[in-house]
């Protein structure tokens, strides 16, 4: 029986896609079909690595009779709106994390959806990742007896990456919240039983050149009786990931001489347009 092709169309070309693209390209289950994306120098890559159109629309993408389903990986601040849109074409979607900026509007994403009659998936990654699949496996075995206490800790360099504007507004769901306490909360909750009774956090905000929430830390009780403590800081001029061999989040082995690399090239932006350029040089279709 030939396995079934999901034809898929691509929202927002930018970092995420770049990370996901070589995951998209070995599976044979997937066909990029089309993708929308306000940079024209990225549309005109997608067509010629796929073959496929790219609009400088979403409502031109969702309007392509080819496109099953969308992955929708725009700004954190569009993806609201971006859902909505692509159910109101019939369209399934996975929508990158974070969902969306608040509850009301992960509400409407799902009652639009449910209307519709389409899937809504959100793209948390890490909870299926090998090694912490793994550990669930594990804890479900027994062998070792049930989960008591979690740690989860990061050091990064977070915030002094090259950012767009929006990146460092919390309101437009910038900052470390948004972007990476997603991935901390994925995998604890995984671990932990799921179900969350009780969160006490606070929050740090302490560069004003950058002024949005760079750490936090957060105390979850499940309702088993687990607890997990959650610990980030994108602040960081030590990378946790020398706790693990300096192996980085994609498996990949790190250099530690080239950690505060991304500070050096932040020093070289002088406006906020110039650092926006930095960082669309590093994703698919390369410099604005």
């Amino acid at each position: 029986m030939t396995e079934r092709i999901l034809k898929l169309g691509i929202v927002g070309l930018g970092r995420a896609f770049t990370l996901m693209l070589p995951t998209f390209a070995h599976d044979g289950r997937v066909k990029l079909v089309g993708a929308t994306d306000p940079i024209a120098s990225a549309r005109a890559q997608f067509e010629k690595d796929f073959g496929a159109p790219s609009y400088a629309s979403m409502e031109a993408l969702c309007a392509n009779p080819a496109v099953e389903a969308l992955y929708i990986a725009s700004p954190h601040q569009f993806h609201a709106e971006h859902v909505r849109l692509a159910a109101s074409f019939g369209k399934h979607v996975m929508v990158e994390k974070p969902m969306a900026l608040t509850v009301d509007e992960c509400s409407a994403m799902i009652e639009a959806a449910r209307d519709a009659g389409v899937h809504l998936i959100v793209g948390h990654s890490h909870s299926f990742n090998t090694p912490i699949r793994r550990t669930r496996e594990l804890i479900d075995s027994g062998r070792y007896g049930a989960v008591k206490m979690i740690h989860a800790l990061n050091f990064t360099d977070f915030l002094y990456r090259p950012r767009r504007p929006e990146e460092l507004d919390t309101a437009a769901g910038g900052g470390v919240i948004h972007s990476q306490a997603t991935h901390q909360m994925d995998i604890v909750r995984l671990l932990g039983g799921g179900l969350v009774r009780s969160v006490r956090a606070h929050t740090g905000a302490w560069d004003a050149s950058r002024p949005t929430e760079g750490a936090y830390s957060a105390l979850l009780g499940f309702e088993g009786g687990a607890f997990a403590s959650a610990t980030y800081s994108g602040y960081g001029h030590y990378d946790s990931d020398e706790l693990l061999g300096n192996i980085g989040e994609m498996g990949q082995a790190k250099n530690p001489a080239d950690y505060g690399a991304a500070r050096k090239r932040l020093q070289g932006a002088a406006t906020s347009a110039e650092e926006s350029a930095l960082k669309a040089a590093r994703n698919y279709g390369g410099r604005l």
